[in-house]
């Protein structure tokens, strides 16, 4: 199924946005949008477009390729301020059948594979959110230009530099032409810690990154992190980020437990009955401040079977969640319950098909439990109220899921953006309680 994000309802009252970084404020240079890229001709190019040979990114040009040596992906990069972007790519091959799989940033779903005959030519569209780790100056800050404490493989990612990157993937991708507009665009963003983030290593994914695919004429911004917890999504200015993105209409999607359950982790440990829904409750009230739709999600479940049967590995923490938000009367997303019937409609051997690190790591997913989990998220979001409108997300039932083995995404689609391709973590032991 193809997405085409190319309506743009808008609730009254929003505006584009954009904060210029220190890193591009001085800076003369960029290009003025709408930019066209053309990499192979299949009509006459556009006034204006400028044919790309094979060239590297290059800084003083602001565009070019980043594809991940020895990798299956095709990457383009250009370099943009802060925003939403309408993207319009142009695939198909005039000489030859193709299968394309188009992705944003790190990793980013944005549209399904597209199969198409030798000579077929398609154009989607949709839009992506481009950001920085920068901050606004404030009155508290110790420091001049306050910014996302970063860390990790983040500084080497797609996710926080100055470049809007596009990438496709399959048997036989067919990129012809690319053009980049910014535009006014609600954001669904999201908070929440690396069963939800931008996973861009080895064969992990999260069900943030493949949101994407199931909305229509929206903007996901992700800033889940791996090893978050609420407390630290606070102290290194995520959650300050998110909510200077963050405007009248919007919606935010919170789920954090997998981290804040954990005693081995005393500083931004939280009690099931004590903090965890304290914090809980005080994000959602500064996203209510703003303007914006809260809506909590409980975290996804583990793979820990008892006699067929998924064990809760966060009793209390997903009962937190569903309370704080009958009691704030938010709309509440129950992927604990949902992942928990999924694993167990798969059964103990099939569930493992759904699990990164080829199925030994019982924490986190891969393509396919993502793309599993991020339909539930996306069914239950457009039966909120919220105006969303979503893509194929009617489809997905987790009593009776999608053969593993077969669904839209198959191994030649997934692409590879880290070098060397190695596992991003290790199987997770359950927290202590």
């Amino acid at each position: 199924m193809i997405i085409s994000n190319h309506s743009f309802g808008i609730l009254a009252g929003l505006y584009c946005m954009v904060f210029v970084s220190p890193a591009l404020a001085l800076d003369k240079a960029l290009p003025n949008p709408p930019l066209t890229y053309v990499f192979r001709a299949t009509t006459a190019p556009s006034v204006g477009a400028v044919k790309v040979d094979d060239v590297p990114y290059d800084v003083e040009r602001g565009y070019g390729f980043v594809s991940t040596p020895d990798g299956n992906e095709q990457a383009f990069s250009v370099r943009v301020l802060e925003g939403d972007y309408k993207v319009a790519v142009t695939i198909g091959d005039a000489n030859a059948p193709s299968r394309t799989s188009v992705w944003a940033e790190d990793r980013r779903l944005m549209a399904a594979p597209v199969v198409l005959k030798k000579g077929e030519v398609r154009t989607l569209s949709f839009i992506v959110n481009v950001r920085n780790p920068f901050l606004a100056q404030a009155e508290q800050d110790a420091v001049k230009a306050p910014k996302v404490g970063l860390r990790g493989d983040e500084a080497i990612g797609r996710t926080w530099d100055d470049q809007l990157t596009i990438s496709v993937s399959g048997h036989a991708p067919a990129l012809n032409s690319l053009t980049i507009e910014p535009v006014p665009a609600r954001r669904v963003l999201l908070a929440g810690d690396s069963t939800v983030t931008d996973q861009a290593g080895s064969d992990y994914a999260s069900w943030g990154q493949m949101l994407p695919r199931f909305l229509d004429g929206v903007s996901v911004a992700n800033h889940a992190r791996s090893g978050e917890t609420m407390k630290s999504f606070l102290t290194t200015a995520r959650w300050d980020k998110l909510m200077s993105q963050t405007r009248p209409g919007d919606i935010v999607l919170i789920q954090f437990a997998h981290n804040d359950e954990k005693k081995q982790w005393p500083r931004t440990y939280a009690a099931a009955d004590g903090a965890y829904p304290a914090f809980l409750a005080a994000l959602v009230a500064d996203v209510r401040q703003s303007g914006a739709f809260p809506v909590l999600v409980t975290p996804v479940a583990r793979r820990t079977f008892d006699n067929g049967r998924i064990k809760n590995s966060h009793e209390g923490y997903d009962a937190a969640v569903r309370r704080v938000a009958t009691e704030l009367k938010v709309p509440m997303i129950d992927l604990t319950a949902k992942t928990t019937t999924l694993y167990e409609a798969l059964g103990p051997e099939k569930s493992l098909l759904a699990f990164g690190n080829h199925g030994k790591d019982g924490t986190h997913h891969n393509a396919y439990g993502a793309w599993q989990i991020a339909c539930y998220v996306a069914h239950d979001l457009g039966a909120a109220g919220l105006g969303l409108t979503t893509v194929g997300a009617d489809a997905c039932d987790p009593d009776h899921p999608v053969d593993p083995l077969n669904y839209e995404l198959q191994p030649a689609d997934w692409p590879i953006m880290r070098t060397p391709e190695a596992p991003k973590q290790g199987a997770e032991a359950a927290p202590v309680k």
